[in-house]
């Protein structure tokens, strides 16, 4: 984060003023190449969504809702962001909706609510942790930590562990 633009100067970027906003991507080919369930996917965020929409549009993304002619009514699309920027929206967003595998971990790192745009996640500890949901279920599950991923000391342990190895 202290690498990360500020959130003012992504804004002025992207023309985009709300900073009570939701943030949506979609990008997998399984939900942009079937003209149905990108709709389905598109109307789910707009009703869903209380607040503004900011969605970075993927360049298949793009061109999938202009082929199918599909309209973004309600959304504030825009075109590809960086990395940094992209932290930025994450982390100040009152959530997030997302096919992105590695949105939802960041999501969990920066404390914002996820929903994902999936029928399934590779990573159900986000699910079974109530930081993240599938779209086709209607609530989060009690929120608490993910200890899998830890305390913050595996350096010390890791090199404890080394040092065992190698005094033997």
């Amino acid at each position: 984060m202290p690498k990360a633009p500020a959130l003012e100067s992504i804004f002025k970027q992207l023309d985009f003023k709300e900073e009570n906003y939701v943030l949506a991507t979609i990008h997998r080919a399984e939900n942009t190449d079937d003209p149905r369930r990108l709709a389905e996917i598109l109307d789910y965020i707009d009703e869903q969504a209380e607040v503004p929409i900011l969605m970075p549009l993927h360049p298949r993304t793009k061109k999938r809702i202009q082929e199918f002619g599909l309209e973004l009514e309600n959304m504030h699309a825009v075109g590809p962001v960086g990395y940094l920027e992209m932290i930025t929206l994450i982390k100040n967003a009152k959530g997030i909706y997302t096919d992105s595998g590695g949105m939802q971990k960041e999501a969990y790192f920066l404390r914002t609510p996820c929903v994902t745009l999936r029928d399934e996640t590779e990573w159900v500890e986000t699910v079974n942790c109530g930081w993240n949901r599938l779209w086709t279920v209607p609530d989060y599950q009690e929120r608490t930590e993910i200890t899998e991923y830890g305390t913050g000391n595996t350096a010390e342990i890791m090199t404890d562990i080394i040092c065992q190895y190698f005094r033997k």
